[in-house]
C-alpha cells in the first residue's frame, strides 16, 4: 500500500524547489537545442520553401521584419520540438512520487503519447500538409496570362501560428486529462483547476492566432472546450473527493476549529449526510474501512488543510484503519463517531426524528447552534429500550 505523500513546509519547500531545478534543466536544454538548430537554420528554411515546389522568381519577402521572424520563429520552434521529450521526462519524474500505480501508468502513456504527437505533427505539417495545401490553394486561384508571387514570410506566418496553435492544443488537452486524473470531477477544486487551464491555454491562442489567424481562434477555443469536458466525462469517478471546503472558524477560549466530516457510504449501509454546516469541510467516500485506496486519499485531504477534528458518520470510529488512527494521533486531531449506524435515540420507525437528531447531533460537534424543540427531547432510557414515536434522546457521551 502506498504512503500518502506528507505536507509539511519543509516538504512543501522541497517541492517547489524540485519543480524549480526541473523547469532550469528543461530551459537549459531547451536554449542548447535553438542554439545547435540556429547553426543549420537556413539549410532547414531552404529545405522547407524547397518542399512548397515554387519557382524562385515566384518568391519574395516584403517585410525584412517578417523573415527575422521567420528565421527565430523556426529556431525557437525547433528548439521545442527537440528538448520536449527531455520536459515530459522531467515532469513525469516530478510527479511519478505522488501518484498512485494507476495514475503513475496512466499519465505516463498520456504524457509519452502527446509527446510523440508533437514531435510528429509539427515537421509532418510544416514539410508535407502545408506545402500540399499551398499547391491545391494555387492551382484553385491561379488566373491566365498572370504571373504569381508569393510571399514566403507571410506563409511561413500562417503555418507557424497555425503550428503552435497545434501545439497549445495538445499541450492544454494533455494537461486537461491529467487535472482530470489527480482532481476527481466531484471535487470543489475540479472546476477552478479547469477553467485555470482553459484561460492560459485560451489566452496563449489568442495570441498566436492574431493578425490573419484571428478567424481560427473561437472555433479552436470551443472545439478545445468540447474535447475538455467530453475527456472528463470519460474519466472515472474517483472513490474519495471533498465536496465542500467548509472555513476556520474560533471556539469560545479563542482555539482554532477546523472540521472535516466523512460521509461515508459503508458500502450503502450508512444513512447519507443531508445539509451539513456551512463551515465543516465534507470529504465523500466509500468505505474506507474495506478500500485502501479511499483511505489513502482521506488522509491526504486531512493533511492538506490540517482540520482539528475529524468526524466520521457511519460508525463510532473503532473500525478506522490504523494508519489512519496513526495519523490523527500524530496530528493532534480529535476522532468523532456519531455512530449513525446505530438505532439508538430514536424509535427505529422514526425516520423524521431520527433525521433530526442527526442533524443536531453533527451541528452540535461542529459547534453551530441549532435550534430545535426541547420537549422532544428526552433521557436516555439505555440498550434495549425504544424511546416512543415523536421523541429523541440527544447523545450524553462520545465513544471513540
Amino acid at each position: 500500500m502506498d504512503v500518502a505523500p506528507s505536507d509539511t513546509l519543509d516538504d512543501i519547500s522541497t517541492h517547489f524547489n524540485e519543480a524549480f531545478t526541473f523547469i532550469k534543466n528543461w530551459l537549459i536544454s531547451f536554449l542548447f537545442a535553438s542554439i545547435f538548430i540556429s547553426f543549420f537554420i537556413d539549410e532547414i528554411i531552404s529545405t522547407w520553401i524547397s518542399s512548397f515546389e515554387f519557382e524562385i522568381s515566384e518568391l519574395t519577402v516584403y517585410s525584412p521584419e517578417r523573415w527575422l521572424r521567420m528565421r527565430w520563429g523556426t529556431v525557437m520552434l525547433a528548439g521545442l520540438i527537440i528538448s520536449i521529450p527531455y520536459g515530459s521526462f522531467l515532469i513525469s519524474k516530478f510527479v511519478n512520487p505522488g501518484l498512485y500505480p494507476f495514475e503513475r501508468k496512466f499519465i505516463l502513456y498520456l504524457i509519452g503519447f502527446s509527446t510523440l504527437v508533437i514531435c510528429t505533427i509539427v515537421p509532418y505539417c510544416w514539410f508535407v500538409i502545408s506545402p500540399t495545401i499551398m499547391k491545391e490553394f494555387t492551382e484553385i486561384t491561379a488566373i491566365e496570362q498572370i504571373s504569381s508571387s508569393y510571399d514566403i514570410s507571410m506563409i511561413y506566418t500562417i503555418v507557424l501560428g497555425i503550428t503552435w496553435s497545434i501545439v497549445i492544443a495538445i499541450i492544454s488537452l494533455t494537461s486537461q486529462s491529467i487535472s482530470g486524473i489527480l482532481v476527481d470531477r466531484d471535487n470543489i477544486e475540479s472546476t477552478p483547476v479547469k477553467w485555470r487551464i482553459h484561460m492560459i491555454s485560451l489566452f496563449i491562442l489568442y495570441l498566436l492566432l492574431s493578425g490573419p489567424l484571428s478567424p481560427l481562434w473561437l472555433p479552436l477555443s470551443v472545439s478545445i472546450i468540447i474535447l475538455t469536458e467530453f475527456i472528463h466525462a470519460l474519466i472515472p469517478s474517483k472513490s474519495t473527493s471533498l465536496i465542500q471546503s467548509g472555513f476556520t472558524t474560533l471556539n469560545s477560549d479563542g482555539s482554532i476549529n477546523r472540521v472535516a466530516v466523512l460521509d461515508c457510504n459503508c458500502e450503502d449501509s450508512c444513512p447519507s449526510l443531508i445539509n451539513p454546516p456551512s463551515n465543516v469541510a465534507v470529504i465523500k467516500t466509500e468505505s474506507i474501512c474495506l478500500n485502501d485506496e479511499s483511505n489513502e486519499r482521506v488522509i491526504q485531504i486531512l493533511k492538506s488543510k490540517r482540520y482539528t477534528k475529524f468526524i466520521v458518520t457511519g460508525c463510532n470510529g473503532i473500525p478506522i484503519p490504523k494508519i489512519t488512527k496513526e495519523y490523527l494521533n500524530s496530528s493532534s486531531t480529535e476522532l468523532v463517531g456519531l455512530s449513525w449506524l446505530d438505532k439508538r435515540g430514536f424509535h427505529p420507525e422514526d425516520n423524521n426524528l431520527a433525521e433530526k437528531r442527526r442533524v443536531i447531533q453533527l451541528n452540535q460537534e461542529c459547534n453551530n447552534h441549532s435550534n430545535y424543540d426541547n420537549s422532544i427531547v428526552i433521557s436516555d432510557p439505555g440498550w434495549g429500550r425504544y424511546i416512543p414515536p415523536g421523541y429523541i434522546s440527544l447523545p450524553q457521551y462520545d465513544q471513540n
